[in-house]
């Protein structure tokens, strides 16, 4: 791309801003915003910026534009233009219609001068890439926008749900008291099955609360040993019913500063989910420390999982081929623990059968007085 014409295109655009702005305005106005209800001033937003940014793109740039770093500030708007738009209601094809209407009308101030005839294509390309990174930001914002709602609804629906399930296990608990002996069978398997019923509120709850981007770590400084068996426990005990050996290495000496109960309850969901899904074989879990990261492995013997299985398999409800009993929490509460530490997670499945689920944590340094 000739530099000559880069620079000449930004000085004509910096000297007609305010017939650009008012071009731009009118059509927009005209084609998107009458119909949205959208107050001119919401409209201009964003638009001085972006051709600020424009002519610091056009003037400061070198051969390969796309690719230098004026670029950053374009784009930097552009993703913030997509945000403002989800937040005033656009949709889409109105955020791209901006965009295009913009291209429209620097195109028609180009073609008056001569020296500018090749810049069609340099509008063209700037824009696009501002199209590209607004549309991403618009859906990423549009993602989180209706995942709070949801999980604002659903953290209202459990916590009217917690208080008479409160209610119903204090009663069953007096009736266990004064039970006779024929009826405690059944006063038993109701503590039992409304015991279950507050895991899965819990469970829901934490899990919705992850997605609402509320929870909040609380580092401590930890000894892995207790925190690790005390993750294991449950899981011990189900793996001894199916006479499928748990095995766990670490460092008994094993340090770190994290979130305990985060952390704890990431490594419990993966061993729960690990010895549910095997029948035959054993769970290994293993936690190993780096200078900067904990890292915890957690593999197992049961049925493989194909590619589409992975890739949802940490998302709320989600479960894979098999069809033993669940709620499809478990892996997402462990994702949400870990990512929450700004931690990572990830799983794969390679051959028939097995899976092997790999979490990095940050391990901050414990502080221990002196």
């Amino acid at each position: 791309m000739d530099v000559h014409v880069a620079r000449r295109l930004g000085r004509l655009i910096k000297a007609e801003l305010p017939e650009i702005e008012r071009r731009w305005l009118e059509r927009v106005q005209r084609d998107v915003g009458h119909a949205q209800g959208v107050e001119l001033t919401q409209l201009r937003d964003g638009i001085p910026d972006y051709l600020a940014a424009m002519v610091q793109l056009l003037c400061e740039g070198d051969v390969d534009l796309l690719n230098d770093r004026a670029k950053s500030a374009w784009v930097g708007v552009a993703r913030e233009h997509g945000i403002t738009r989800v937040r005033i209601g656009f949709d889409i094809s109105q955020l791209v219609h901006e965009f295009i209407v913009l291209r429209q009308v620097i195109g028609e101030l180009a073609e008056r001068d001569r020296e500018l005839a090749t810049a069609k294509d340099l509008i063209a390309d700037i824009v696009e890439a501002a199209i590209g990174a607004a549309v991403q930001a618009y859906v990423e914002a549009r993602d989180i926008e209706a995942r709070r709602a949801q999980a604002e609804n659903i953290g209202f629906l459990t916590h009217e749900l917690r208080n008479p399930l409160t209610v119903a296990m204090m009663t069953s608990s007096k009736l266990r008291h004064r039970t006779q002996p024929e009826t405690a069978p059944l006063v038993d398997a109701l503590q039992r099955n409304l015991g279950r019923l507050s895991e899965l509120i819990d469970s829901v709850l934490l899990t919705e609360t992850g997605e609402a981007g509320k929870v909040v770590p609380k580092p401590a400084d930890v000894e892995l040993a207790p925190l690790i068996e005390g993750a294991l426990e449950a899981a011990r005990k189900v793996a001894e019913g199916k006479q499928v050996e748990l095995h766990a290495h670490y460092d008994p000496q094993l340090t770190a500063r994290l979130d305990p109960g985060l952390t704890r309850s990431a490594i419990a969901n993966l061993a729960d989910n690990a010895v549910k899904y095997t029948d035959a074989g054993e769970v290994e879990v293993d936690v190993d420390a780096r200078s900067d990261q904990i890292i915890v492995s957690v593999r197992d013997s049961c049925p493989g999982l194909s590619q589409e299985e992975l890739r949802t398999i940490f998302e709320p409800f989600k479960r894979g081929h098999n069809t033993k009993a669940g709620t499809g929490l478990g892996l997402a509460i462990a994702r949400r623990a870990v990512e929450a530490q700004g931690g990572s997670i990830t799983a794969e499945s390679r051959g028939p059968s097995g899976c092997q689920f790999l979490v990095t944590l940050p391990r901050g340094q414990a502080r221990h007085d002196s």
